[in-house]
């Protein structure tokens, strides 16, 4: 038996995996977004228990250890915050997105400016430009962004795990 006909199997389970995804991303964008922030939040509480397991486990040794369990504590507070919040979880991740988009869309403008005698800078500007409209629409409404961006995602999946599910059924070398 080849190793082909025995990795068959998990070729098509794993595009059809895909495409059950892919689906699910476009047809539930929001709820997809919503457990995004659901699962920052759990990820960042984890986080805190593990700061504050860390400093009471070595608590003899550690210089600074009240301030380190006063910052366990506060991210162990903050996730548990994020986790039952998701909305205001996935505004904040836009908020920052969209900042350090617009940043980068400054950094661009200078940049052409800098170079505009010496190069072609449309593109930079372009660049700029695609960066400052994202920027902007995350701080307007990250959750809307966010779920256009899932959307994207689940056309992605969606298409890919349809190539892989095909390429395992037809082609012997996917």
């Amino acid at each position: 038996m080849y190793v082909y006909d025995r990795i068959k199997p998990m070729g098509l389970l794993l595009g059809i995996l895909l495409m059950v995804i892919g689906v699910v991303f476009l047809a539930v964008p929001d709820r997809v977004t919503e457990f995004l922030g659901v699962f920052v939040g759990a990820v960042v509480t984890v986080i805190g228990i593990f700061r504050i397991t860390a400093v009471a486990v070595s608590w003899r040794v550690i210089i600074n250890r009240g301030l380190l369990l006063i910052i366990g504590i506060i991210v162990f507070l903050a996730g548990i915050f994020m986790l039952f919040n998701p909305d205001i979880t996935i505004t904040i991740i836009g908020a920052i997105i969209g900042i350090l988009a617009i940043m980068l869309a400054v950094d661009r403008f200078f940049t052409a400016n800098r170079y505009k005698r010496s190069a072609n800078v449309t593109p930079t500007i372009i660049s700029g430009l695609i960066h400052l409209i994202f920027g902007i629409g995350m701080i307007y409404s990250a959750l809307v962004v966010f779920s256009i961006i899932i959307i994207f995602i689940g056309i992605y999946l969606l298409i890919a795990g349809i190539m892989f599910t095909l390429s395992t059924l037809f082609f012997p070398d996917f």
